[in-house]
């Protein structure tokens, strides 16, 4: 099966702290502001809508590289979300590309032994 997939630009990082309230711990975030160009079909007219809008998303992994200014193609699957989305269908994006490097941006290989 093939993920979906969208066209962003980031148009802003905020880098933040958030602590959780399960644990007490605190880590490191960031929300991205970005421009997410899109395109459909009008079911009933066949015409090619712009659907492009402006939205948040935060990322937590300090592994993927982010640059303000840049395009990437991100590859999402739905998943439950949580918080107050818990029992929603939320998109979950699972990769970045940056369009001028023309190469996946780099993942955390998964950990193996205890988790943590």
């Amino acid at each position: 099966m093939k993920m979906a997939s969208e066209k962003i630009r980031v148009l802003k990082i905020d880098n933040e702290k958030i602590t959780s309230r399960k644990t007490g711990q605190t880590r490191d975030m960031r929300v991205l502001h970005c421009f997410v160009e899109s395109r459909y079909e009008d079911p009933k007219t066949g015409e090619l809508v712009d659907g492009s809008f402006v939205a948040k998303t935060s990322l937590f992994d300090a592994d993927v590289s982010i640059e303000v200014g840049e395009e990437y193609i991100v590859q999402y699957r739905l998943s439950e979300g949580y918080g107050p989305d818990a029992g929603r269908l939320t998109p979950r994006i699972v990769s970045w590309t940056p369009l001028s490097k023309g190469r996946p941006v780099a993942k955390p290989a998964a950990a193996s032994g205890a988790a943590s």
